[in-house]
């Protein structure tokens, strides 16, 4: 498969998403309360910023144990 083949694949895979998301958030958005859109988007955020805690806490420790075995050569 040549490079533009493989490009107009995602490409059009890529546009095919965005349309599925588009026409999904619409319909949920017209069944939902204002209530509901406000207690989704606060445990998205809660939980966005615990994985991100929790990535700076593995980057970290990652960061240590390869500090560790740099020093021990």
């Amino acid at each position: 498969m040549n490079l533009k083949l493989k490009a107009a694949l995602q490409t059009a895979g890529v546009l095919a998403v965005i349309c599925t998301l588009s026409v999904g958030v619409q319909l949920l958005l017209t069944g939902l309360t204002a209530d509901d859109i406000s207690n989704i988007l606060s445990v998205g955020s809660i939980t966005l910023l615990v994985y991100c805690m929790y990535q700076l806490v593995l980057s970290r420790l990652e960061y240590t144990q390869k500090v560790d075995e740099i020093a021990k050569k």
